[in-house]
């Protein structure tokens, strides 16, 4: 019987359902995963009794178990934040971890169970109802609260705004989302506990959506002193991230059972970018690469001689900018001539505070993308293990970057790449193929692995550079105002086939050209092992939540 990791999703999105199952396969394991239909959705929550069922048919079969615990435990990541169940029942579901332990006592079990954000817009599309009228106001109330209980700010104007905001929103809403937020910080509280037990081998409590101070900021502070406390802060993990959680947590097994701890170098594309601190992040980016190698019990190497992975790593210089608003200054124009109310929203956009940074970013003359893959190229030709970290605009690929590392770098020699979302999830996932790939190099691989490692770095060029740096842009800019609306990432509802359709034709081709120019012909070693691609591309690309946000690509790789 060939090895293999059972994996138990965050929700049926690709980032948490085929990226895993292709880096399980890259790590030489047969990946078992549920009926994607069992899984969240916006829409739905997960079946869960039949998914602790799946666990327990699954368990025996598995060398580890890799467990979304919000999915066993609420149905998913957005029930986790709309469930009313009380915690006894959540708990009680989660029990089938508790009983697979007991039944397998040998079995890894490597679990994750997010810290619930605090949205900060009026945007319910993810969250409950009231979030669409009151969310900015809330997060505005968390921020100061927490401000104020860490000793920071000016306490009389903090105060006095925290009573406006909450004399402006129904008391009874208030107190629904804190018993929420109280709730899933128990079910924390307790798999730690559980860790401490030896339930769970490992456990990360990812903050999704972070910033530096809030009410999920506050129960962060209380999940580390209690982690320490209990003695298990070494199997405990608690930073900025979620959806890259499950292939990190694939390659700490993988690395752990090769007994590797990586030693990585870090190289940025500006003197002051591993001081920033990232949009959805609490932490400069120097400090969120250490926490995203505890899982993997790695370290920063003092020089890149002594590393396994130089990890190229271009943040933001000065601020960091949203992905979209690249497009946006390039061209300089609303999209079309638009109807009165949609150019009324699209000046109140092109006047805020946000595309300010993003140009801000966009035009500094504090990194220099072009040196940067200058560099990194080099070390490619070297043979060294390159990863690249492209963090510098959140949700989408640097353009800039993009056509510098294309002038520059032979990018299918790479050992990862990525660019997409916050920095935490471009971060996880990029530590977690370099890894592997460092272990395929150094210990071999079998053919159906390194061809896993190179249909998932052509999808990371596919997804966070073509279609997040520019398709997706040129779509939001080009096409949804022809259909009368305005350029957004959510819900596209009866306009989504036709969105997808364009999208089809705009990014397969897209990808072609990319793939004929990068990949066609390339040799990738691994040991003795070697592969030549012969043919590779995007056969179809879907809509998995219906909106341009996030896509579902079906790849076809031919190789000899």
């Amino acid at each position: 019987m060939s090895p293999s990791i059972a994996i138990l999703p965050l929700d049926d999105r690709p980032p948490n359902y085929e990226f895993p199952a292709l880096l399980a396969r890259a790590a030489g394991y047969e990946p078992i995963l549920p009926p994607k239909n069992w899984l969240g959705t916006p829409w739905r929550a997960g079946e869960m009794e039949q998914l602790a069922t799946w666990l327990e048919e699954v368990a025996p079969q598995s060398d580890a178990l890799i467990l979304a615990l919000d999915t066993l435990g609420y149905g998913g990541l957005v029930n986790s934040r709309r469930s009313t169940d009380p915690a006894d029942v959540v708990l009680d579901r989660l029990s089938t971890v508790r009983h697979l332990k007991e039944r397998h006592p040998r079995l890894t079990l490597l679990g994750y169970s997010i810290l619930m954000r605090v949205t900060r817009g009026n945007d319910a599309e993810e969250e409950k109802a009231y979030w669409g009228s009151y969310g900015a106001r809330l997060f505005r109330i968390s921020y100061l609260e927490d401000r104020l209980a860490m000793l920071v700010g000016n306490p009389a104007e903090d105060e006095a705004e925290v009573a406006r905001l909450r004399a402006e929103i129904p008391a009874e809403i208030v107190q629904d989302y804190l018993d929420g937020r109280a709730r899933n910080h128990l079910i924390n509280r307790a798999m730690i506990e559980w860790t401490a037990a030896g339930i769970l081998d490992y456990l990360i409590i990812p903050q999704d959506d972070t910033v530096e101070y809030g009410w999920n900021i506050a129960e962060a502070r209380h999940l580390r002193q209690l982690a320490r406390q209990l003695g298990v802060a070494d199997r405990v993990s608690v930073y900025p991230g979620a959806d890259e959680t499950d292939m990190l947590l694939i390659a700490r097994f993988t690395a752990q059972q090769a007994e590797f701890r990586p030693c990585v170098w870090t190289r940025y594309s500006s003197v002051r970018a591993g001081e920033i601190i990232t949009a959805y992040e609490d932490r400069p980016m120097e400090e969120l690469i250490k926490a995203h190698l505890g899982p993997l019990a790695g370290v920063i190497a003092e020089t890149p001689d002594r590393a396994d992975i130089l990890l190229y790593v271009n943040s933001p210089a000065e601020v960091q900018g949203n992905g979209f608003d690249q497009m946006v200054a390039q061209r300089g124009s609303p999209p079309l001539d638009l109807p009165p109310d949609l150019q009324a929203r699209w000046d109140e956009y092109r006047r805020s505070s946000g595309l300010r940074n993003s140009l801000r970013e966009i035009h500094s003359v504090q990194r220099n993308v072009d040196e940067f893959a200058r560099s990194l190229a080099a070390s490619v030709a070297e043979g060294k293990n390159v990863a690249v970290v492209d963090v510098a605009f959140v949700n989408g690929g640097d353009i800039e970057l993009g056509e510098a590392l294309r002038r520059h770098v032979d990018l299918a020699q790479l050992a990862a790449f990525g660019g997409w979302n916050t920095a935490g999830n471009t971060l996880g996932t990029v530590l977690a193929q370099s890894v592997i790939r460092h272990l395929q190099q150094s210990r071999g691989a079998s053919p159906s692995a390194l061809a896993a490692h190179v249909e998932f770095l052509f999808l990371r060029f596919v997804d966070d550079y073509l279609y997040q740096g520019l398709v997706r842009s040129q779509v939001a800019l080009d096409v949804l105002p022809r259909l009368g609306i305005l350029p957004k990432m959510t819900n596209l509802e009866e306009a989504a086939a036709h969105v997808e359709a364009e999208v089809n034709t705009r990014l397969i081709s897209a990808a072609a050209d990319f793939a004929q120019i990068h990949f066609a012909g390339q040799t990738i070693h691994a040991g003795e092992s070697r592969l030549t691609i012969d043919d590779l591309g995007v056969s179809r690309v879907i809509f998995p939540w219906g909106r341009l946000f996030e896509i579902g690509c079906e790849m076809r790789l031919e190789i000899r």
